[in-house]
């Protein structure tokens, strides 16, 4: 019987051990609007991304964040598209909505927080 080459040993526990833990992409939420939403937001980000905004999700924050996307970054969603979207994000992603912490990214800070801190100073 031979032994192991201590390098596959190290070489496996790096692997385990270096760099964050994996997981899994949280899924979007159930409702009205999901299939659009996934289409045409989940082209350039994250679940996350809309997760870690949801409890400031008022509709007005909707708004202006489908605005941005269609304006400065040129999202291809339609008029139609743009409202079923928002109305599809504030009834989900409302701050109504308690979001599961553990599914989101260990990056995502409320605005003015800094992620186990105080918050930011002027």
């Amino acid at each position: 019987m031979s032994a192991l080459d201590p390098r596959v040993i190290v070489l496996a526990l790096a692997v385990c051990f270096a760099g964050p833990v994996l997981r899994a992409e949280p899924e979007a939420a159930s409702g009205a609007g999901r299939e659009l939403f996934v289409a045409r937001c989940t082209i350039c980000h994250s679940i996350d991304y809309v997760e870690m905004h949801a409890r400031f999700g008022t509709r007005a924050l909707w708004e202006a964040e489908v605005a941005k996307m269609r304006n400065a970054f040129k999202a291809p969603v339609t008029d139609d598209e743009a409202r079923e979207i928002i109305a599809y994000l504030e009834q989900q992603y409302g701050p109504q909505r308690t979001i599961d912490s553990s599914s989101m990214s260990k990056t995502s800070v409320a605005p003015g927080r800094i992620t186990g801190g105080d918050p930011r100073s002027p």
